[in-house]
């Protein structure tokens, strides 16, 4: 009877130990194929987002290029007011982006070619390469949407997306590629102050960003003073192919830009001054957007009291050094009346148009306090975590 009952329990430790070794295998199993399905989403979209993204090579140039129409009609210059635009109402700061391909100019020199850029709630740029510049305040929650080719003549032909440096997300969930009629959005909250680049991220981005996919966007610091006039200036680089096409992927790589221009259209702020008063205190934004040569952004005839850079606060300042993707702010105020070059002091740039110029009349400005620099702090109020 001993033997019987010890052989039972042999046969019931058995059973037991099978059934937990079939559970783990089964378990196992399971596990192992939500991991094969979380890779392949993850895969999937890393797809959206791959480090080849960079590269020239590979990307198929996708990129059959437009056939160059020396006849298709020239889009109409309109002068971008340089103005800083004002912060949108809402608790959601929403902002719809909108693509556009056109055949316009970006000097009164050089043949048109067809640019890619963005619109930004209804607002293009018309007749020139440039992209408006998107303003929010540190701390906004901020919705973007990318429309692919909806409201401009011109059709889109390919694929596009929209990469914000001001954002922390996931570039493979935020930045997907956007077909030609479609859309995509996503949300984040602007924690760190500063001036952002914002641009298409398909490959290859050189491309797209060399074509005028590029702007700036600004996130207002907390406690930041006030002034009585702020500009916004974005830096680009242009690389004109044949007469009414492409760009030259060519000479984007070769680093060879025919035209570097202010808010897209070379030389347009030296044939049509910013007018100031005199007295006023002045607060210029400025971009390089890019997308590979530097800039030295200078005043003629002016001294920054205050320089804001890329999280370093300083001043007094002659120039503003920016690489590309890299922005800023300067303050000035201009007490004497004429006109005042503005200008990269990479002074090869300047005469492909990086260049304007702010002209001072009328009567003198109730002008705003003044930061004496040996009083400037080192960390600008909400500037603690510069980007």
């Amino acid at each position: 009877m001993p033997e019987k009952t010890n052989r039972l329990r042999l046969w019931q430790a058995a059973a037991i130990a099978f059934a937990i070794l079939a559970i783990g295998a089964i378990a196992l199993l399971a596990v192992g194929r939500d991991n094969e399905n979380e890779a392949a989403q993850v895969g999937s979209s890393t797809e959206q987002y791959p480090p080849e993204k960079l590269l020239m090579k590979g990307a198929g140039v996708q990129e059959a290029a437009h056939k160059p129409d020396p006849d298709a009609p020239v889009e109409s210059y309109r002068r971008p007011d340089p103005t800083l635009p004002p912060v949108p109402s809402g608790k959601v700061k929403r902002f719809t982006i909108d693509t556009a391909e056109h055949i316009t100019r970006v000097s009164d020199e050089k043949p048109p070619l067809r640019v890619w850029s963005f619109g930004v709630n209804g607002r293009m740029l018309t007749g020139t390469g440039g992209s408006p510049p998107i303003v929010v305040n540190q701390g906004d929650e901020v919705e973007i949407t990318l429309v692919n080719g909806s409201s401009h003549a011109m059709q889109v032909h390919f694929p596009h997306s929209i990469d914000t440096h001001a954002a922390e997300v996931s570039p493979q969930r935020a930045y997907k590629d956007v077909e030609p009629g479609s859309r995509t959005s996503y949300r984040f909250t602007a924690e760190k102050p500063g001036v952002f680049m914002y641009h298409c991220g398909t490959k290859p981005v050189l491309r797209h960003v060399g074509a005028g996919m590029a702007g700036t966007m600004i996130v207002r610091p907390k406690g930041l003073a006030k002034v009585d006039r702020e500009l916004w200036i974005t830096q680009q680089e242009f690389y004109i192919g044949e007469p009414g096409g492409d760009a030259s992927v060519e000479k984007m790589v070769a680093k060879k830009p025919d035209v570097i221009a202010f808010n897209g259209f070379a030389s347009q702020y030296l044939k049509a001054p910013i007018a100031v008063r005199r007295g006023e205190r002045l607060r210029i934004w400025v971009m390089n957007a890019g997308p590979s040569l530097p800039s030295s952004f200078h005043v003629i005839g002016a001294i920054f009291d205050r320089l804001w850079s890329e999280g370093d606060s300083r001043g007094p300042a002659q120039t503003m050094s920016l690489g590309p993707a890299e922005g800023g702010f300067v303050e000035l105020t201009l007490d004497n009346e004429g006109t005042y070059p503005m200008l990269t002091h990479a002074l090869g740039d300047a005469v492909r148009g990086a260049v304007g110029a702010l002209k001072t009349g009328g009567a003198p400005a109730d002008p705003a306090e003044p930061v004496a620099p040996s009083k400037m702090p080192r960390d600008m109020p909400g500037m603690e975590h510069g980007h």
